[in-house]
């Protein structure tokens, strides 16, 4: 057998050696799903149905609404927000300043740069000035 492999040298590349950092790099993690943990963690996320109010509450929440534009006060509102990836939404409720309202598309705008639809109001509760 043959024993001069052992004691002969390393053969040289014609290419610059790798440095530490880049030779790394190739054997770094890799995600073959991109976007399948957000995809999940989107699905996960859980959204609510709109509820459909009585004619007698939509009768309480427009009075609310007239008394708010005489008096042009804030208001502590509660309304439905529509997801924008998926089915249903959220309800939120906020105190907002009245601003104006616009009878043609059915919007309340608020001071703090915020429209919303009035029948996406399921409460409204009108605050002193």
């Amino acid at each position: 057998m043959d024993e001069r492999w052992y004691t002969m040298d390393r053969p040289k590349s014609k290419y610059p050696k790798m440095s530490m950092s880049d030779r790394a790099a190739q054997f770094a993690p890799f995600a073959a799903l991109t976007g399948h943990k957000e995809a999940i963690l989107e699905q996960e996320r859980i959204t609510q149905t709109k509820r459909i109010l009585s004619n007698e509450e939509k009768l309480e929440i427009n009075e609310k609404i007239v008394e708010m534009v005489k008096l042009k006060s804030k208001c502590r509102i509660t309304y439905f927000e529509k997801d924008k990836t998926k089915s249903g939404g959220q309800y939120l409720k906020r105190v907002l300043s009245f601003k104006r309202i616009d009878e043609l598309n059915k919007i309340l705008c608020f001071k703090e740069n915020i429209q919303i639809q009035i029948e996406d109001i399921v409460d409204i509760e009108v605050l002193e000035k």
